[in-house]
C-alpha cells in the first residue's frame, strides 16, 4: 500500500510538532525530492522544507526576485526572454526574475519545464586545455548506475543519446547525412507523467502520488540561513521563516541544500553567524562560476525544406517493455571537431516557427487581455477553424472526465506512430499551432568564469534576506563557438546535399550585438565540485569543504555546464548523494557526514 505524504504548512505547526530530523533537505525540486526518495528505507528521519506551497502562488513568486545590471540584456533579449520563459512558467516575469527561472512549490522548476532530458557526454566531464577551469573530479562511470536510476525515476527509456540509438530503434539513420567525423546526432528524451498521459512529468505531483516512507514535508518554509556550531565547522540545522513571517529553528544531523543554483549560493552567503564571509566561502568561491546554456537562433529553413527537416530532425518513438518513449533528434560537434578548433560543446535543435497569425497565440492574448488588436486576433482565430477544432479535440483528452486508461492508450499510439504530433502535444499544452517554417536554435555550454557570479544585493526581501544579484556575461569563446557551429552546420548540410539553412544575419556578419542570446534557465556552477577547496565549494561527494554535515544537491555543483539539459544529471547526482548518506548511516566510523 502506498503511504500518504506527510505534508503540512510550517505556519500551522505547534510546540509539540517535531522541528528536528536526521536529514534536513532544503528545497522540494527534483534534486531535493530525489535525495529524499533515495533515502527511503535507510532508517533516517527525513524532513523537506519547501518555501512555496503545493502549487505556485503569487506570494511565493515574490521571493524569486533576482536583480541584474541594467546592461545585462538588450531590448531584443528581453523580448526573447519574455517569449521563451513566459510561455512556460506561469507566474514568471522578466521584471521579477531578471536572470533564470525559478518556481517555488512542490516539484520546483519542473512546473515549467518541457521534459527534455539527456545525459552528459564523456567530453563534458574531461579537463580540456581549450576550456578554462574545465574538468570534473568524477567521470561518467561514477554516475552510470545513478543515471539509470534517474532515467527510471523520470519515466525515461535507455540512456542512449547518440547515433547508437538508431540500432535500438531498428532503423538506419536518415540519408543523406553530414560528415560523421564532424557532426553527430544528439537526442533528447521527454520525461512523461505517469499520472497524466497528456502531460510531461511534474516531479512534485509524482512525489505526492508515490511518496517515500519516513519523509515529511513542510510547506511555506523559507530557509534564511544554515546554522552551525560556534566553530562554523559543523552544520546543525537551519533558520526558517514561515508564510506569516514567524521564525523557527529546525535542528538536523545533516543538512542538504537543494534550492537551485541561485538560492543555494544565496543561503550560504547569508549564513554569516560564525563565518562572516559566508558558509563554505573561505576561498571566496561561493556564488562564482555561474553558468547557463546560452541560446540563439542561428539559421532557418525556407518553406520548401520544412517537411524534409521535420522528418529528419523531428521526433522518434522507441518501443520498450514499459511502453513508447519519445526522442528528439538534434546535432552536435564530435569531440575531434571541438578540439580541432577549440570550440565549446554545442547542440542544435530545429523547432517549428509559429505564424504571426497563429490562432492559439491570438486566443491567449485575448484571454490574458494582452492583445494590441482584438479585431486582428479575432480574425486570426476565425481564419483557422481546422486548427481550432483540432485543438478542442485534443483538449477534450485532457478533461478530467475523459477515462484515463483510454486517454493513455490513445496517447501511446500517437507516440508510437506519430511522435512529432505527440511531442507537439506536450510542448504546446495540447493545442496545435500554425507554423511557417523551421528555425535552427543552438544551445552552448559556458566557460566556467569566476566573474560570472551571484552576490548579495543591498535590497532585502520581505524576510530581511538580501536579494541575489547576478553578474552573467558571455565571453569570446561562447560567441565564437555558437557562430562557428552555425557555419559548420550550413557547410556540412550543403556538402551532404541537404537543404542549406539560411544563416541569421548576425551569424553572417559577425554582429554579436544583434544575436539576442538569452539564458535557457539552466543555472549551474555556483557551488561547484572540486577536490581543491580553493577551486570549489563541495567535494566529489557534494559535501561542503570544511563544514561537516552540510551537502549541496542540484546543478549548482556542476563544474561545467555541459551541452545537455540538466535535470537528468541533477537527478543522478542526487541519487549518488543519497547513497553516500546511507553509507555514512551504515558505517558510524565515517562520522556524522
Amino acid at each position: 500500500m502506498t503511504p500518504n505524504l506527510d505534508i503540512s504548512e510550517l505556519s500551522q505547526t505547534v510546540a509539540r510538532d517535531r522541528l528536528s530530523c536526521d536529514v534536513l533537505i532544503i528545497g522540494a525540486g527534483p534534486a531535493g525530492l530525489t535525495v529524499a526518495r533515495g533515502l527511503e528505507g535507510s532508517g533516517l528521519d527525513v524532513l523537506i522544507l519547501e518555501s512555496g506551497a503545493r502549487h505556485q502562488s503569487e506570494q511565493a513568486e515574490e521571493l524569486n526576485a533576482v536583480l541584474a545590471d541594467a546592461t545585462t540584456w538588450t531590448d531584443e533579449q528581453v523580448r526573447r526572454r519574455k517569449l521563451y520563459h513566459g510561455s512556460q512558467a506561469e507566474l514568471w516575469t522578466h521584471e521579477t526574475q531578471q536572470y533564470g527561472v525559478r518556481c517555488r512549490g512542490l516539484g520546483g522548476a519542473t512546473a515549467a519545464w518541457a521534459g527534455k532530458s539527456a545525459a552528459f557526454s564523456d567530453i563534458d566531464y574531461a579537463p580540456r586545455p581549450w576550456v578554462a577551469n574545465s574538468g570534473w573530479p568524477i567521470r561518467h562511470h561514477d554516475l552510470a548506475d545513478h543515471l539509470d536510476r534517474a532515467a527510471k525515476s523520470l519515466n525515461l527509456s535507455v540512456n542512449c543519446y547518440d547515433d547508437d540509438l538508431w540500432a535500438l530503434m531498428n532503423r538506419a539513420p536518415p540519408e543523406p547525412r553530414p560528415d560523421p567525423k564532424t557532426l553527430r546526432s544528439f537526442f533528447w528524451q521527454f520525461a512523461r507523467s505517469t499520472i497524466d498521459p497528456m502531460d510531461v512529468m511534474r516531479v512534485g505531483a509524482e512525489f505526492a502520488h508515490t511518496p517515500p516512507a519516513g519523509c515529511r514535508v513542510l510547506l511555506g518554509a523559507t530557509v534564511t540561513e544554515v546554522l552551525t556550531k560556534e566553530s562554523g565547522a559543523q552544520a546543525i540545522g537551519a533558520r526558517v521563516t514561515d508564510a506569516s513571517g514567524q521564525q523557527h529553528v529546525v535542528v538536523a544531523g545533516t543538512v542538504v541544500l537543494a534550492a537551485s543554483a541561485i538560492e543555494n549560493a544565496r543561503i550560504l552567503l547569508n549564513s554569516t553567524a560564525h563565518n562572516p564571509e559566508g558558509l563554505g566561502n573561505a576561498h571566496d568561491v561561493v556564488g562564482r562560476y555561474l553558468m547557463d546554456h546560452p541560446n540563439s537562433v542561428v539559421a532557418s529553413f525556407d518553406a520548401p525544406a520544412v517537411t524534409k527537416m521535420v522528418e529528419m530532425f523531428g521526433f522518434y518513438g522507441l518501443k520498450t517493455p514499459q511502453g513508447i518513449n519519445m526522442y528528439m533528434r538534434g546535432l552536435t560537434l564530435t569531440d575531434e571537431a571541438q578540439e580541432a578548433e577549440g570550440l565549446l560543446h554545442c547542440a542544435a535543435f530545429m523547432p517549428g516557427e509559429r505564424a504571426p497569425d497563429d490562432p492559439w497565440d491570438a486566443a491567449k492574448r485575448i484571454l490574458k487581455r494582452q492583445s494590441t488588436s482584438y479585431l486582428a486576433d479575432s480574425l486570426s482565430i476565425l481564419k483557422s477553424p481546422g486548427l481550432v477544432c483540432k485543438g478542442l479535440g485534443r483538449l477534450a483528452l485532457q478533461n478530467r472526465r475523459f477515462p484515463t486508461g483510454l486517454s493513455r492508450f490513445i496517447v501511446n499510439q500517437v507516440v508510437r506512430f506519430r511522435p512529432n504530433m505527440a511531442v507537439e502535444e506536450f510542448m504546446t499544452g495540447g493545442v496545435p499551432h500554425k507554423l511557417t517554417g523551421v528555425s535552427v536554435q543552438v544551445i552552448c555550454e559556458q566557460v566556467p568564469d569566476p566573474d560570472n557570479r551571484i552576490t548579495l544585493a543591498k535590497r532585502m526581501d520581505r524576510n530581511g534576506v538580501p536579494l541575489p544579484h547576478v553578474n552573467w556575461r558571455l565571453g569570446e569563446t561562447e560567441l565564437r563557438s555558437i557562430r562557428r557551429f552555425a557555419t559548420i552546420l550550413a557547410e556540412e548540410f550543403e556538402r551532404a546535399g541537404l537543404p542549406a539553412p539560411v544563416l541569421a544575419s548576425w551569424v553572417r556578419d559577425g554582429d554579436f550585438d544583434a544575436a539576442a542570446i538569452i539564458d535557457m534557465a539552466h543555472s549551474a556552477g555556483t557551488t561547484r565540485m572540486a577536490t581543491d577547496p580553493a577551486k570549489g565549494v563541495v567535494d566529489r561527494d557534494c559535501k561542503v569543504h570544511g563544514v561537516e554535515g552540510l551537502y549541496v544537491a542540484g546543478a549548482s555543483v556542476f563544474p561545467t555546464s555541459g551541452h545537455a539539459n540538466p535535470t537528468l544529471m541533477i537527478t543522478a547526482l542526487a541519487f549518488r548523494l543519497a547513497d553516500h548518506l546511507r553509507q555514512r548511516r551504515a558505517d558510524p566510523a565515517l562520522g556524522p557526514g
